[in-house]
């Protein structure tokens, strides 16, 4: 979460109404960024949760933990996201002390689970890659090393670009003080980045694979396409 001096305001709710924290202009391209985060990660997911359901080629155990890690991502979305766009756009926080507290709670607690998905999903896609390479003699070592440095990549990748800026700068500032610390408007920024893993982690986990592909066609109505 962010630092005391970027926490939500609970003074009241007419204490910071008097004058918007950005400008008309900033403020719609906010809103404009935030709902396409906010509606990317609860599609996006329960895309994801709707295929596994439906689909019996996707209804294998380990495909229990994209489930399991797009629900998080849903609570994200609905329970996380709207009131933080509140607290961005109007400059103090309009929902009372106690809600405050547990969209604090809640926030810390379902991105830290959604973290702790993806961990778990690195591992056994490591595990599945290693002992099917073991299993497959025809697979030489240099291919089974480019087909891990590859769910590696792609995974940790996307995983640092979006949550190392925010706790990178959130552990500079406790370490080193005011002096430190960056502007609100960047550690914002970061802060929001941090939200977009929950928006891509479908792409990362679903389009690589053809069964998932298949049934998100099959869902959205689009037509396969045949190779000539």
């Amino acid at each position: 979460m962010e630092p005391a001096s970027a926490l939500p305001n609970t003074s009241s709710n007419g204490s910071g109404a008097g004058s918007a924290p950005h400008s008309p202009a900033a403020t719609g391209l906010i809103l404009l960024a935030a709902l396409s985060v906010l509606l990317a990660t609860l599609l996006g997911n329960a895309l994801v949760v709707v295929a596994i359901s439906t689909s019996r080629a996707l209804q294998a155990p380990q495909n229990l933990f994209l489930v399991s890690l797009a629900s998080a991502d849903i609570l994200v979305a609905v329970l996380v996201l709207p009131f933080s766009l509140a607290n961005e756009v109007m400059g103090y926080w309009y929902f009372g002390g106690l809600w405050c507290s547990l969209y604090l709670a809640l926030d810390v607690l379902l991105c830290t689970a959604s973290i702790g998905h993806l961990c778990a999903i690195s591992l056994d896609r490591y595990w599945a890659v290693t002992r099917a390479a073991r299993l497959n003699l025809r697979r030489s070592p240099r291919r089974v090393r480019a087909m891990i440095g590859f769910v590696l990549a792609v995974v940790m990748g996307a995983f640092v670009l979006c949550w190392f800026p925010f706790f990178f700068t959130y552990s500079l500032g406790a370490l080193c003080g005011q002096g430190c610390r960056v502007s609100k408007p960047l550690f914002n920024f970061f802060f929001w980045i941090g939200y977009c893993n929950s928006s891509v982690n479908p792409l990362i986990y679903t389009l690589f694979n053809r069964d998932f592909r298949a049934a998100f066609r099959r869902l959205l109505a689009v037509p396969h396409r045949q190779r000539s």
